[in-house]
């Protein structure tokens, strides 16, 4: 199986199966909260550092660098989940904390609408999931994966038009077609958490080695931080 979270590879957990120290369910999810409370710890200080306006834009495209280095350093380096992750999850508040800042400042209130939205969709999906509603077939994660590398696609070429001044109008701006797209995008996000519970439990039953539970739980954070940020923009566009 491979989800199309590049963080939950099951060929790295294939590869340290017979590990002394399996990892558990319990242990992934604390694991996976403490990397959601030093992310919410900093997103807030970084919330306040914007809000007064000290958090200078070189800190953020500083942050921002630094959160996808370690973010692919640690996909292809599981076993220094342990000490990435943490790190990962504080550069990533400092983040997410100045764009739920700028959001807050623009539409008011949009934050805590963005948060609860994403606690009902990781609370939706978990119990989907565990009630076995919503199955993790070869064919649904094969759909998966493709949706959530055509959004990829999408993003890039978003990016390489805008460098050069080619406008994308539903990219970033309301209308019917620019919330149909956002509210696309944000179903994707959530699918993907489809893809990572059926990971995790699967590798709890191949017997994962522990520090996993520390991989996994970076794997989620990405997922929960993508959910957030579709969340915003979505909601953004349905109060324009």
């Amino acid at each position: 199986m491979r989800s199309s979270n590049p963080i939950l590879n099951s060929e790295q957990l294939t590869k340290a199966r017979h590990s002394e120290k399996a990892m558990t369910m319990g242990g992934t999810i604390r694991k996976a909260l403490i990397a959601l409370i030093m992310l919410i710890a900093t997103a807030g200080y970084s919330y306040y550092l914007t809000v007064t306006g000290t958090l200078s834009t070189k800190v953020f495209i500083g942050c921002l660098i630094f959160a996808f280095i370690i973010g692919l350093v640690t996909s292809f380096s599981p076993r220094i989940a342990p000490i990435t992750t943490p790190i990962y999850a504080a550069v990533e508040g400092i983040l997410i904390g100045n764009i739920s800042a700028v959001y807050e400042a623009t539409y008011g209130m949009i934050v805590l609408q963005a948060a609860l939205l994403t606690i009902a969709i990781i609370a939706g999906t978990l119990i989907c999931y565990a009630t076995g509603i919503v199955k993790v077939t070869h064919r649904f994660r094969s759909i998966v994966i493709g949706l959530t590398f055509g959004v990829l696609i999408f993003y890039l070429l978003t990016m390489i038009l805008q460098l050069f001044h080619v406008p994308v109008p539903f990219m970033h701006q309301s209308g019917t077609i620019g919330l149909l797209v956002s509210l696309a995008i944000l179903i994707i996000a959530s699918l993907n958490l489809f893809l990572d519970f059926d990971l995790i439990t699967s590798s709890i039953k191949h017997g994962a080695p522990k520090h996993f539970e520390w991989y996994c739980a970076f794997g989620l954070l990405v997922t929960v931080i993508w959910i957030y940020v579709e969340a915003l923009r979505f909601l953004s566009r349905l109060r324009n």
